[in-house]
């Protein structure tokens, strides 16, 4: 339990590493606390939003810590952290510098659909969102990456970020 509020008392330390169970334990953290504000929100309405944003936002940094010092726990830069969104930038560009034009196009003319398409506009509709999925789908596989680095064991030992948390790799010349 006291794994799941570690980010917390680490608020914004970027340095260091840190244990898988630390990591997933945030994670649910913020799962369960998810689920909460969704309860209250069916109780007290639009009040609730305001909270979980305000909750959101208060935990912004910590997760981002502890996400940083799990790239270091498996001896990557906290940069990685990034590597996602980076992914999805480069990603847009290159759509919209191969088809920018014809998509813009082809988004304007969709402007006349009503709420009830007709078979040969839903149609349209798909063939001029589809190869925006490219993008998505390199965003995936970049998130899948950073899911591995973050489920994978931590390198044993110190590493060049800092002593392993789980005490492993202690002094090979103690006998």
């Amino acid at each position: 339990m006291e794994l799941m509020f570690q980010p917390l008392k680490r608020y914004v330390d970027f340095n260091g590493r840190s244990r898988r169970s630390e990591y997933w334990l945030w994670f649910l953290f913020q799962m369960i606390a998810s689920a909460v504000f969704g309860v209250l929100k069916s109780i007290i309405g639009d009040t609730a939003e305001l909270l979980n944003f305000i909750f959101s936002v208060a935990i912004l940094l910590p997760s981002i810590a502890v996400g940083v010092r799990r790239f270091h726990d498996v001896n990557r830069t906290g940069w990685w952290i990034l590597f996602p969104f980076a992914v999805f930038v480069v990603a847009l560009i290159v759509f919209f510098s191969v088809t920018g034009t014809a998509f813009l196009n082809n988004l304007k003319s969709l402007s006349d659909i009503g709420p009830n398409p007709t078979p040969d506009q839903a149609m349209a509709m798909l063939t001029t969102l589809a190869p925006m999925g490219w993008v998505f789908l390199a965003w995936f596989a970049a998130g899948i990456v950073t899911f591995v680095f973050q489920v994978t064991d931590g390198t044993p030992g110190p590493n060049r970020f800092g002593p392993d948390p789980k005490g492993r790799g202690g002094n090979p010349n103690v006998f």
